[in-house]
């Protein structure tokens, strides 16, 4: 049967000679086109880069003037 989240469409038609016809619509399938070395890359490209705006944040962080001075 189908899911909840996935319904799927049926109905009946009648044709000109009086036989009944049964139909259903499926929903699409949904494939995925990443492998899993893209998405590794992907992670580690991304973790690359929150570590170096971490890097760059700390560091004008930590060279800030100190506020006491003036």
């Amino acid at each position: 049967m189908a899911d909840d989240k996935n319904p799927v469409e049926r109905g009946v038609s009648m044709d000109q000679d009086g036989k009944s016809n049964v139909w259903a619509i499926e929903p699409k399938m949904e494939i995925e086109n990443k492998s899993s070395e893209e998405k590794t890359g992907s992670a580690l490209l991304a973790v690359g880069g929150l570590a170096i705006f971490g890097a760059i944040a700390a560091a004008a962080l930590t060279n800030l003037p100190d506020p006491n001075q003036f």
